[in-house]
């Protein structure tokens, strides 16, 4: 028997940390213990691996604020790099935000500020509430959580560093990829499913002929196909009209 979808905050956010707690924050635990070893051995402070986890809070844009301060790159490269990494989060909150209870301007900050793939990936599924204050009470719970965690895997992990073969600590990375890539094709629509279907198979041959963008033109085309799959969705549905 299914469980009734909490309506308020409270319930949606009691919610939220019960499903962050399992695979969601395992994940975590894995890639983030690997990004604390790596944050050690690439000379970052304890301070300042746990706080780029708490501010960056993306796992691709971390690894290239650690590789670019390895090669010595200035602080407005390094902000750059980072900001053009995490420019994948942009349309995922201007999807995500309007459909939390309104909240003042502090507060959408704060949801954009928690908010991860995993976290969107999860909010967005069928299976979330639908109330916006259950919704903003649920990403509050679950975001909150995996944050708390991911901070804590860091700690971990760069205390642990010696201890940690660096070829497994450069796997772990790889576990919250492949994690996410499940959740997106469990989300609400075809479009995420198309989005990481059309990426995989134009990826290699665009990043063959374009090395340098690659990766930029491979999620254009990706998110691309996922947004014209999902608009022709919609309008479908508007045609038909209630069933």
């Amino acid at each position: 028997m299914e469980t009734m979808k909490p309506v308020d905050f409270s319930g949606g956010f009691t919610r939220g940390m019960r499903d962050a707690v399992g695979l969601p924050t395992m994940v975590l635990l894995g890639s983030l213990t690997g990004y604390g070893a790596l944050a050690h051995d690439t000379g970052f402070g304890i301070g300042l691996a746990v706080l780029s986890t708490v501010l960056i809070w993306g796992l691709p844009g971390q690894i290239v604020m650690a590789e670019m301060y390895a090669a010595g790159a200035d602080l407005l490269a390094i902000a750059v790099a980072v900001g053009m990494a995490n420019m994948r989060f942009f349309p995922m909150a201007v999807s995500l935000i309007p459909t939390l209870a309104s909240v003042a301007m502090p507060g959408r900050l704060a949801q954009a500020q928690l908010m991860s793939a995993t976290s969107w990936a999860y909010v967005m599924r069928a299976t979330a509430p639908e109330a916006p204050p259950a919704r903003l009470g649920y990403h509050s719970g679950f975001a909150g959580t995996c944050m708390s965690v991911a901070a804590l895997a860091t700690l971990a992990g760069y205390l642990g560093a010696a201890g940690l073969p660096k070829p497994l600590g450069l796997a772990l990375l790889f576990i919250n990829a492949c994690f996410l890539l499940l959740l997106l094709l469990d989300t609400k629509g075809r479009g995420a499913a198309v989005a990481v279907a059309v990426g995989v198979a134009a990826g290699i041959p665009i990043n063959i002929y374009l090395p340098d963008t690659g990766l930029i033109v491979t999620g254009i085309v990706g998110g691309t196909a996922g947004f014209l799959v999902d608009s022709h969705q919609r309008r479908t549905r508007a045609n038909r009209g209630p069933t």
